[in-house]
């Protein structure tokens, strides 16, 4: 069996066995949230691997000198949904009723302070979306090349036949999201009494980017030379580079939350918001490797 597939097997097995053991009440009680969190990561990681599977083995039943990869347009389904839902979610924030809408919905939800007031320009019947600046467009610019970038590298690694390119990129990022959580917990803010940035993520601590994106590109090297054809150097610059701009895209998004004043993009993922909150580590680190994917591979 394929070593990419021995990974998609054993992920989904290590995270079904953590929500089941969230799910036995007394946990499920003293870690509502992280219940969620786990449900929501079965319920992605089940979509992307079921499209993953599917094209890969179809092509390995096929063989390669007759159709080539027949069903991988469901991948490219995938990544063509999350960029039509990320688009909504941008828009609905672009709209003044839309917005009022979901801050609503994420306060009655206790996900956002029932205190906090709606902008202005939301109380001119006159004016039904906000005014964009320059935020707005660069996150909507750099979510556009990420959908892109995601279709591009699917493309190319398929051709390759590298398929665990792919899968080493995607969770070279979300390692970084969950290492940055865990350091940021355990350490808080003991060796750094300022957070990483104050104004527009309160809880971001410099400890948590620091050990976090370390922690999080030694065990993604790991998987990359298990997935990947590339040496030991080139995975660790390639994962350390991917956890780095994680933290930036992370605070790009969050930047584009508070400009709106939202605390979530969404509902759609229990636990982690909106799609946008999901992939927002992807958003920098993934256009930049493929780009250096196509020209040097």
């Amino acid at each position: 069996m394929a070593s990419d597939i021995v990974f998609v097997i054993a992920l989904m097995i290590i995270v079904s066995l953590a929500w089941s053991v969230l799910a036995v009440p007394r946990l499920r009680k003293r870690l509502p949230k992280i219940y969620l969190i786990a449900r929501s990561w079965w319920l992605m990681l089940a979509a992307l691997y079921t499209c993953y599977v599917i094209a890969k083995i179809t092509n390995d039943t096929q063989g390669s000198h007759l159709q080539a990869y027949p069903y991988q347009w469901l991948l490219i389904l995938f990544f063509i949904l999350i960029g039509l839902r990320g688009s909504y979610e941008i828009k609905r924030l672009w709209c003044l009723r839309s917005k009022a809408v979901l801050i609503h919905k994420l306060q009655a939800q206790g996900l956002q302070p029932s205190t906090l007031l709606l902008p202005k320009t939301s109380l001119n019947p006159t004016q039904h979306y906000t005014r964009l600046n320059y935020l707005d467009l660069l996150l909507s610019v750099t979510f556009l090349s990420l959908i892109i970038s995601l279709v591009a590298l699917q493309q190319l690694t398929w051709q390759r036949e590298q398929y665990g390119v792919l899968l080493f990129v995607l969770f070279a990022s979300q390692f970084n999201d969950i290492a940055q959580y865990l350091c940021g917990r355990l350490l808080g803010r003991k060796l750094f009494k300022r957070g990483l940035a104050p104004t527009i993520s309160p809880n971001k601590s410099i400890e948590g980017a620091i050990f976090g994106s370390l922690v999080a590109a030694i065990l993604a090297t790991v998987l990359g030379l298990w997935l990947s054809p590339f040496t030991w150097w080139v995975c660790l610059l390639a994962a350390y580079g991917l956890a780095v701009s994680g933290i930036f895209g992370d605070l790009l998004e969050s930047a584009f939350k508070r400009q709106h004043g939202v605390k979530d993009t969404g509902t759609m993922l229990a636990g982690h918001g909106g799609v946008l909150d999901r992939i927002d580590s992807l958003l920098i680190g993934v256009p930049v490797f493929t780009l250096l994917y196509w020209l040097l591979g």
